[in-house]
């Protein structure tokens, strides 16, 4: 049979071990990755990338991309939501 006492004392040792390293007790200094080729970065890096040439040209090329995808949701919504929303407007139902 368990112990349940045993096992939540154990889960709570190894738990606040675990963010007691996450509080600055490891050995890493806090960082990001960037998001193209995943190279430690400083915390405070915006946007998100190293300072390499392929790296912010990708990720202008993706948020350009985003944008443009963004804007097709709402233009696809739109094409669909506008005719229901005449039809309850006008009651022809």
């Amino acid at each position: 049979m368990v112990d349940a006492k045993k096992v939540k004392d154990m889960v709570a040792k190894k738990s606040s071990q675990f963010i007691g390293n996450m509080q600055g007790g490891g050995k890493v200094p806090p960082h990001k990755h960037c998001r193209i080729c995943q190279e430690p970065i400083p915390v405070k890096a915006d946007p998100r990338v190293c300072k390499q040439q392929e790296c912010i040209e990708k990720n202008e090329k993706d948020e350009k991309n985003q944008k443009t995808v963004r804007i097709m949701m709402f233009i696809f919504f739109g094409i669909f939501a506008v005719p229901y929303l005449l039809v309850l407007v006008t009651g022809l139902f």
